[in-house]
């Protein structure tokens, strides 16, 4: 009885197995991410600023384009992803990133200490200083400015509005009622042709692309040095890494030296 019992056991377990009614358990390792289906590709959505010349902006078709946009393509396809742009306002940019709107932040944004709590950065990829920009025949000078003789104005949410809250209201030399901020660059710009303020504060390359055609001159430069790169959530370690490696990846391609030099950076 007990050989016929065994016998019977083995049977049914031999015919289990090949029906397929028995796996091995194939969990994926806690911690790694989901399989790609082999027929797919990843896709991130890019948070960007669509007027901020010469990284990110619409073409004449409305189409993205600019340094960062080009960029984030060759990336992307050495990466093996798809990119998808969407224009943000930049005071909801990192906002929108944490809340999952977007993936990423490729889009000419500073590193700072206070951005560092709630993002995390990719190794920085480009180096700019601030510039100051008046109306044609002014008058004023970088003194008046660092004296806070100046109604100045800045982008909402920009390193700009900090420098000037940092440097001017906070140290005491100018009134708060003395910075203006506007929504984008562009308003801002208008606002300085209007008289609203009397000199704009700005990244250097974006200003001098920004006021091209306006009775506007650049007045002079701010040495900040700040740094630009990527910003992702702290929670995905793993679009980080992929994004450092496509930066490194870029720059040490030629076309990186090709891309400066059609953006004049």
């Amino acid at each position: 009885m007990k050989r016929t019992a065994v016998f019977a056991i083995v049977l049914l377990l031999g015919l289990l197995l090949a029906s397929g009614c028995v796996s091995t358990p194939t969990s994926p390792v806690p911690g790694t991410p989901a399989p790609v289906p082999q027929e797919g590709r990843s896709r991130y959505v890019i948070g960007v600023d669509g007027n901020y010349p010469p990284f990110t902006y619409r073409d004449d078709s409305g189409n993205f384009t600019g340094f960062d946009i080009e960029a984030a393509r060759w990336i992307a396809d050495r990466e093996g992803f798809d990119a998808e742009f969407v224009a943000v306002p930049w005071a909801g940019i990192i906002p929108a990133l944490q809340e999952g709107s977007i993936d990423m932040i490729y889009s000419g944004m500073t590193v700072t200490l206070e951005r560092q709590k709630v993002v995390e950065f990719t190794t920085p990829y480009y180096t700019v200083n601030k510039s100051v920009a008046v109306r044609a025949g002014s008058n004023h000078t970088m003194d008046d400015l660092y004296a806070g003789r100046l109604r100045v104005g800045a982008e909402t949410g920009s390193t700009s509005e900090t420098w000037v809250e940092r440097n001017l209201v906070a140290t005491g030399r100018m009134p708060a009622s003395s910075m203006v901020l506007y929504s984008g660059i562009s308003e801002l710009t208008d606002g300085l042709v209007k008289g609203e303020i009397d000199a704009s504060v700005n990244e250097a390359p974006t200003q001098k692309l920004i006021i091209a055609g306006k009775p506007l001159v650049i007045l002079g430069e701010i040495p900040t040095q700040e740094q630009y790169a990527v910003a992702v959530r702290k929670t995905d370690p793993g679009i980080k890494a992929m994004l450092d490696d496509g930066l490194q990846r870029l720059k040490a391609d030629p076309y990186w030296q090709e891309l400066r030099e059609k953006y004049g950076l």
